[in-house]
């Protein structure tokens, strides 16, 4: 197996940080904070889901917000007879 340009070496250049653009002394600390891989989202969203550390606390500032929502998409399907339109 040849190591060449088109070889392993070649997955290096995505993990290399690209040439940075001129960023504005104010927002140089925030964009240094917002260099993480995409992955992070999937992991944060499986904590979510199974760290009752984080999901207790969401739920229970999302739980009205949840139950008004629930509330009127009742409200609309019988306003308007949804599952009548359904079948067509």
């Amino acid at each position: 197996m040849s190591l060449t340009a088109s070889g392993p070496e070649a997955q290096d250049a995505l993990f290399e940080k690209p040439t940075k653009a001129h960023v504005p002394a104010a927002l140089a600390n925030a964009s240094m904070r917002l260099d993480f891989p995409p992955s992070y989202v999937l992991v944060g969203v499986y904590r979510l889901f199974t760290d009752k550390l984080l999901y207790q606390p969401a739920w229970d500032k999302c739980r009205h917000a949840a139950r008004r929502g629930a509330i009127v998409g009742a409200i609309w399907v019988r306003r308007f007879n949804l599952p009548a339109y359904a079948g067509n």
